[in-house]
């Protein structure tokens, strides 16, 4: 079973200036912003024309980085989620400039459940197994120095070896492999491993858990403004906050049947 829940909080803040001394080319000054580094850069059009302060996106947040964006620290998309939203905050003097303020937020909750059941009959003392799953291909070197393909297992299997007591109850031998395709390398992909060997007695028909592995990561992340971003109230208007938590749960069962000879003559 899988459990996931991101939560990402960001910010931009973009502003408009207009100075009081007036350009060689027109009767008006020129606007001008200030970018992430404090350096004033001019900008094109009117103080009645914003949309060079943030781009229109139909809602999402755009790739695009105005050169007037003081802070630009968006909420990120998290995996194949849409874009963030965004509330957005103008405000403007005519005779002094434009401030406008972005909050963007974005949260996923996800859950998954993969269930596996891998069924196989044998005789009693007499081991079985049953496997499923993919063989990777990978680069191996051979005595002679060339390289040969050869085949690593990322499978689900099963071994077992029962043994029915004289009271109807039976003890098993257990083998159980979960594996899976991991990250990728530059000599072929990882291999995930998750095993489990035991011995167990149980009823007839009986349920038992013989194992789990449960994992959970949790992640925080803060980008921020240095000196602004510690600012008490303020300081959230100059950092992104990104919060991860990821939970990962395998548990086995094992339920032992016993199939009388009768029955199966019938079949």
């Amino acid at each position: 079973a899988n459990d996931s829940f991101a939560k990402n909080l960001g910010v931009r803040l973009g502003n408009v200036a207009r100075p009081i001394v007036q350009n060689s080319t027109s009767s008006g000054p020129s606007p001008i912003g200030i970018n992430e580094s404090g350096v004033a850069v001019s900008q094109t059009g009117t103080l009645n024309d914003f949309s060079n302060l943030f781009p229109v996106g139909g809602g999402a947040i755009s790739t695009k980085t105005p050169d007037n964006l003081s802070v630009n620290l968006p909420a990120a998309p998290v995996g194949n989620a849409a874009a963030a939203g965004s509330i957005a905050l103008l405000i403007t003097n005519r005779l002094t400039g434009a401030l406008q303020l972005e909050l963007s937020a974005l949260e996923a909750d996800g859950k998954g459940k993969i269930i596996s059941s891998p069924r196989v009959m044998t005789a009693n003392n007499v081991e079985a197994l049953i496997e499923q799953g993919t063989e990777l291909p990978y680069q191996q070197a051979t005595s002679s120095g060339a390289t040969s393909i050869s085949f690593r297992k990322a499978n689900l299997a099963l071994k077992v070896k029962p043994q029915i007591t004289p009271d109807g109850n039976i003890i098993m031998n257990l083998d159980i492999n979960k594996d899976s395709v991991g990250q990728s390398t530059n000599a072929g992909f990882a291999i995930d491993t998750k095993h489990v060997q035991t011995q167990v007695l149980v009823e007839n028909g009986g349920t038992v858990v013989i194992g789990g592995i449960y994992t959970q990561t949790l992640q925080t992340t803060i980008t921020k403004v240095p000196f602004f971003g510690d600012l008490p109230l303020l300081g959230v208007l100059f950092r992104n906050n990104s919060r991860s938590d990821n939970k990962t749960e395998l548990l086995v069962f094992i339920t032992p049947r016993i199939v009388e000879q009768r029955i199966l003559s019938q079949r």
